[in-house]
């Protein structure tokens, strides 16, 4: 997609892994045989401060939907079956604008099911594009709550070329626990116990042209759900180029706060001030770098443990192992051996 960068080692919290497991497993889905398609095993899934790749959580959605043949993961008060939202996405390709497309993304849902309602409200600042799902389950909904406001600011970014900055996200629902991953799904403020879950955008961005062609839709519709839970950076902020020093290799033990400052042609002070202002700590994007270059190296066998701890900037194996231990609750090693034996940087 042009114009955006992945995180190539961004990995995704395993409570998502655990809910949606349950939920496909709710539905009818065989416990075994999803963990065996996503290349987890429960130790990992039942670790609580472990982490997945992208790619698994995908492919536990994709079994819920082949299982329930619902695009709302059986968590709606109506299906929506499988190929509704690829119908949608064939005609907002031909959209002239990304107003046009969410306006014309309301009224579609609007049309063919009771149990979501969209609008998109423009103010002379904003336009707030928003959902709510009358009749579903409040104590389960959170779960497809996020998934659609994932999906509908990741899929009109790639409609549009860029990834669209957000100004805040709105949740009719209590914070939750895991809140702090919505930081990174949603880098931007998330206010609770709101009236409907909405995206609030700078009105400017629904003047953006829709760039994209049926051909490109076709791949991108072959991958989903993969494209909403791969991190995109969003826009040039501090954050973003600090995460692009250590995602081209600045991981070493002595990286420091000053080094990367002076790289980026600021003080340390100023950085500092800057991060803690995006919500963010220069030690704790360090760490989370760390953290998912070593997951995703752990699920290639051919790296050994001490490897992958000279590789993120550890030269002793046992305060990798710490580190790791913290970050995830297992050890390097009881963490290989809770994946199956597939290498998952595809």
């Amino acid at each position: 997609m042009p114009n955006e960068r992945h995180n190539q080692n961004y990995t995704v919290s395993n409570y998502f892994a655990r809910t949606h497991l349950a939920n496909t497993v709710r539905i009818g889905g065989d416990e075994k045989e999803i963990l065996s398609l996503a290349g987890l095993t429960s130790e990992v899934i039942k670790a609580p401060r472990a982490r997945i790749a992208p790619q698994q959580l995908s492919a536990i959605v994709r079994e819920n939907w082949r299982v329930g043949n619902d695009e709302f993961m059986g968590l709606a008060a109506q299906r929506v079956k499988n190929g509704v939202f690829q119908l949608l996405a064939e005609r907002l390709v031909d959209c002239r604008t990304l107003g046009d497309a969410l306006n014309e993304t309301a009224y579609f849902y609007n049309l063919i099911t009771d149990s979501i309602l969209f609008e998109l409200e423009m103010t002379p600042s904003q336009a707030l594009f928003g959902f709510s799902l009358p009749g579903a389950n409040r104590e389960t909904m959170s779960l497809l709550v996020e998934l659609l406001l994932l999906m509908w600011h990741r899929f009109p970014s790639w409609l549009v070329g860029k990834v669209i900055p957000l100004q805040e996200v709105r949740f009719d629902y209590q914070e939750p626990l895991h809140s702090d991953e919505y930081r990174l799904m949603f880098p931007s403020i998330c206010r609770y116990q709101c009236e409907g879950n909405v995206l609030v955008f700078e009105r400017e961005a629904m003047e953006l042209p829709i760039i994209q062609t049926p051909v490109e839709l076709t791949h991108y519709i072959s991958e989903i759900p993969l494209p909403w839970f791969r991190k995109p950076d969003f826009h040039d902020n501090f954050t973003a180029q600090v995460n692009r020093f250590f995602e081209e290799g600045f991981l070493k033990e002595e990286t420091s706060l000053d080094v990367i400052a002076k790289k980026m042609h600021t003080t340390p002070r100023t950085l500092r001030r800057k991060l803690t202002a995006e919500g963010n700590s220069f030690q704790q994007l360090k760490d989370n770098s760390r953290r998912d270059s070593a997951i995703n190296l752990l699920a290639d066998n051919r790296v050994s443990i001490a490897e992958v701890g000279r590789r993120i900037g550890f030269t002793e194996t046992p305060a990798f192992t710490r580190a790791f231990k913290q970050w995830t609750g297992l050890s390097p090693g009881a963490y290989r051996k809770g994946l199956y034996k597939q290498h998952l940087n595809g």
